[in-house]
């Protein structure tokens, strides 16, 4: 076994839960005992995910997130008898707007770069194990990629070049196909999210990533040849735009 083989079994083995009898598993470690490199790799890997981890737990519970759920419950109300037909028919004709103009509005503002930010922080905020594609550089992942007939011709950020890929994932959003790209730096996760420009209506119109911050999460938007990008860290501001295009303000 090599490095890069060993590589490839580690990134998904979790010390504690994986079994360790696992005989790739084993000649896998038995490999750091050699390769002085992979082995601080290795120990590397540990210690972001264990800081990703301990952030995740330490992340507190939305302020008045309870109350927003209850008041999304559906309420069952007595039925108290027929009312006048007049009645029923004017009451269901505002309730037929009301949900028509809802609708329209909902479909609008879902559609959009907000609500694309924010469902791709969401995303990476969560587990994503099922969908998670093992890859070790860009060239293998769009190599995946292409293999499930996901979009590979997006750009990597010079400055995102020198960090260390860890993987991706293939996301579908509102329809449109999603790639995206996996990385980190010291205790830091990266994420890059690739989508037709065309499929977000107020996409961004220019190569100058808009800075923003969404669920406590710094986010940066640009668009490139047809692409929208959407670029997160765990991580403040500051460490984002460390990695942004040269462009960015």
């Amino acid at each position: 076994m090599n490095s890069q083989e060993a590589k490839e079994i580690l990134l998904s083995y979790r010390p504690g839960v994986d079994d360790a009898k696992n005989p790739s598993i084993v000649a896998a470690l038995q490999q750091l005992e050699h390769d002085s490199e992979l082995s601080r790799w290795f120990q590397q890997l540990q210690e972001t995910d264990n800081a990703i981890r301990r952030q995740l737990r330490e992340t507190p519970v939305p302020f008045g997130l309870k109350q927003r759920i209850l008041a999304e419950q559906k309420v069952v109300r007595p039925d108290f008898g027929w009312r006048r037909l007049a009645v029923i028919a004017a009451a269901a004709a505002i309730i037929v707007l009301c949900v028509l103009s809802a609708w329209i509005f909902q479909r609008s503002t879902r559609n959009g770069l907000n609500a694309y930010r924010a469902d791709m922080v969401r995303y990476v905020s969560s587990s994503y194990s099922s969908t998670f594609i093992k890859a070790t550089s860009f060239d293998e992942l769009r190599q995946v990629l292409a293999k499930r007939q996901w979009p590979t011709d997006f750009v990597i950020p010079d400055r995102l070049k020198s960090v260390t890929v860890i993987g991706g994932s293939a996301v579908e959003w509102n329809g449109h196909k999603v790639a995206l790209a996996c990385m980190k730096e010291g205790r830091h996760g990266l994420w890059l999210f690739v989508i037709e420009k065309s499929a977000l209506p107020d996409a961004p119109k220019a190569e100058t990533p808009q800075v923003k911050e969404v669920e406590s999460a710094p986010t940066a938007a640009w668009s490139q040849d047809g692409k929208a990008y959407l670029f997160t860290v765990q991580g403040d501001e500051a460490f984002l735009r460390k990695y942004l295009p040269p462009t960015g303000s």
